[in-house]
């Protein structure tokens, strides 16, 4: 999969000066016929009815769909490269079509959609839908209402395509992430995963179960989500913080620990204990074939996993016997026990991929145990500093990062996956709206070179995100893409008429919101400083809410005022902030904090603000740096 590192080209292939443009609907009406191979894939099938479903709703034509037989005069080819056959002759096509690559072409009256892979098809279709004025801005979540893309509509469609379009993606592992999953649902998973064949994302990674609540639990979702992630061609992962989903004191009606108190973690005090977050004995070798022997059972009956994370609990306390402590550090333990799971699971799975992570106390590289050039490995830069770019020796926790990645590739043959924090949890929904540095940042793995980036994804506050997954979803196919013409593309789309005042707006947030706001790794800025950020902030909200009022549109002057509630939040997180550079008295402080709470609360459901407990009174007084 190093290939992966070779950034997205448009290539040019079979050029004709002064090539003539291709109709595709005049007045409404078209003789296209979409063609598919005689048995296509599910993905195959959609990107035919994708292809159709959209030129119909831009112009009101229809085309029908044929399987198989020979090209009619002026056909629409929707095909995988391995399954063209006989006419491989007809279209133009390249060796270089394989994985997530595709070619849109045109052969004299005969326009293709060739893909190396099932869902390579979708994106040549998705891409080409785009060239006509479609806009894949988010998910068709309910707080969208509608307008979660844009579909402009037109009379006739036309296309210039003098030479065969050939893309590939620079990162080969595009990933959105559940995680904590506080708002996310079947039907919501379902927009998500039509939105990601639209974005070219191509890994969905939802839980085993998260922190054992059982609520955010793949199999909670799996019988309705797995056909419409399967039929797009997105790979399927699952997993995350989980040695205790197979190795707890609660197992064998609540025996377990009682049976084999020598399976469980010692703390420094000798004892051995019951805690989830506490590792098992990695040392002991029937805990071990305890735990592999139940995820071995669980990848066996769930064939549809095609990546296992099998990784450490979140706030992992290794064991402190000597034995375990004989085994290295926490990154030496679970390469180790990675190996051996490894071993057990190709038995019943070959196929499977497990994914290690380099996460919190166990981000170093492991200091003797070698990894299988097969496992992924998921690189976590959890307390990144957003002030720089993550390649800034500025930030000491950047320069530590960026010394422990590089000791990772040096020592591993295999994909490093960046496990971004692109949109995070611990920022409370805060407008850290950040397409440049995203890009500065990719650019920097690439020279790693690591093979995957992810995001954290929450339909609950997708709207505040959206630009940053837009452009993570753009970035991670070619981080040498126009980002400043990415962003105008997005404003036009969602903002319309507005769109100059919008970019200029999330300007300024990429600006303000990491130098001065409640980012985590930000430093208290003075009282002077957060003022200037203010009178931005302000300045912002001025040109918005003037364009709100002169908008025509209703949905414009809905997202706008969606856009208006992030920069009221961001402005009144760094008004607390400046109380506190002040020294200002604690009930003035924890007034504006209650404030700031009433705010949040009274848009709950706009798509806004993800509701959860960092964003409870005592938590934010906290964060504050308050007590209740």
């Amino acid at each position: 999969m190093r290939g992966g590192l070779t950034l997205a080209v448009l290539l040019i292939a079979a050029c004709g000066a002064g090539a003539e443009r291709i109709e595709i609907v005049r007045n409404g009406r078209s003789d296209r016929v979409i063609v598919v191979p005689a048995n296509p894939s599910a993905s195959e099938m959609l990107a035919a009815e994708e292809l159709g479903k959209y030129i119909g709703r831009m112009s009101g034509a229809k085309l029908r769909v044929q399987k198989g037989g020979e090209l009619p005069p002026k056909a629409l080819v929707v095909a995988e490269r391995a399954h063209l056959g006989p006419w491989s002759d007809t279209i133009d096509w390249t060796d270089e079509i394989t994985g997530d690559a595709y070619c849109i072409s045109g052969s004299g009256s005969i326009l293709s959609f060739v893909g190396g892979r099932g869902r390579s098809v979708l994106y040549a279709v998705y891409d080409f839908l785009d060239r006509l004025g479609c806009r894949w801005l988010a998910p068709d979540l309910d707080h969208y209402r509608g307008s979660a893309e844009l579909v402009p509509r037109k009379g006739s469609l036309s296309v210039d395509l003098p030479c065969a379009v050939v893309e590939r993606p620079a990162l080969a592992l595009r990933k959105l992430y559940v995680e904590e999953g506080h708002s996310h649902n079947a039907e919501n998973l379902i927009r998500m995963a039509e939105w990601m064949s639209k974005a070219r994302f191509n890994t969905l990674v939802i839980p085993t179960d998260y922190s054992g609540r059982g609520r955010v639990k793949w199999d909670n979702w799996r019988e309705q989500v797995t056909p419409e992630l399967q039929k797009r061609d997105i790979t399927i992962e699952v997993g995350g913080h989980g040695y205790q989903n197979f190795l707890n004191a609660e197992m064998e009606d609540g025996r377990l620990f009682d049976q084999h108190p020598e399976w469980f973690g010692q703390d420094e005090q000798g004892n051995r204990v019951r805690s989830h977050n506490r590792v098992f004995c990695t040392s002991n070798p029937a805990a071990a074939d305890y735990l592999i022997a139940n995820v071995a059972a669980y990848v066996k009956e769930r064939p549809e996993i095609r990546i296992f994370d099998f990784w450490p609990p979140d706030g992992a306390k290794w064991c402190e016997c000597d034995k375990c402590k004989a085994l290295g550090t926490p990154s030496n333990r679970q390469a180790i026990l990675v190996g051996k799971v490894k071993a057990d699971v190709e038995k019943v799975r070959p196929d499977l991929r497990l994914e290690f992570i380099a996460y919190a106390a166990a981000v170093a590289p492991p200091e003797s145990a070698k990894l299988d050039k097969e496992v992924l490995i998921d690189f976590c830069p959890i307390g990144q500093c957003f002030e720089v770019q993550i390649n800034d020796p500025a930030s000491g926790q950047n320069a530590n990062y960026v010394t422990q990645l590089k000791g990772l590739r040096k020592g591993f043959e295999g994909d490093i996956s960046i496990y971004s924090y692109y949109r995070k949890y611990a920022w409370k929904s805060l407008p850290n709206i950040i397409p440049h540095y995203v890009q500065n940042d990719l650019k920097f793995y690439l020279t790693i070179p690591v093979q995957g980036i992810s995001s954290y994804a929450e339909p609950g506050d997708w709207f505040t995100y959206e630009l940053n997954h837009y452009m993570l979803s753009q970035l991670a196919w070619n981080p040498s893409a126009d980002a400043d013409a990415l962003v105008r593309k997005f404003c036009e789309a969602r903002y319309g008429p507005a769109a100059e005042p919008a970019v200029s707006t999330f300007g300024v947030l990429e600006d303000v919101v990491r130098q001065a706001c409640s980012i985590p790794g930000t430093s208290l800025k003075t009282a002077e400083e957060l003022s200037e950020a203010l009178n931005k902030l302000d300045g912002a909200i001025a040109a918005m809410k003037a364009a709100q009022s002169s908008a025509a549109d209703a949905g414009v002057q809905r997202n706008i005022g969606r856009l208006l509630l992030t920069l009221e939040y961001a402005r009144r997180d760094i008004e607390i902030r400046k109380s506190r550079a002040a020294k200002s008295p604690a009930t003035e402080t924890q007034k504006l904090v209650e404030e700031l709470h009433a705010f949040v609360s009274n848009h709950a459901e706009d798509g806004v603000f993800l509701m959860h407990s960092r964003l409870d009174m005592p938590r934010l007084l906290q964060g504050y740096g308050m007590k209740e």
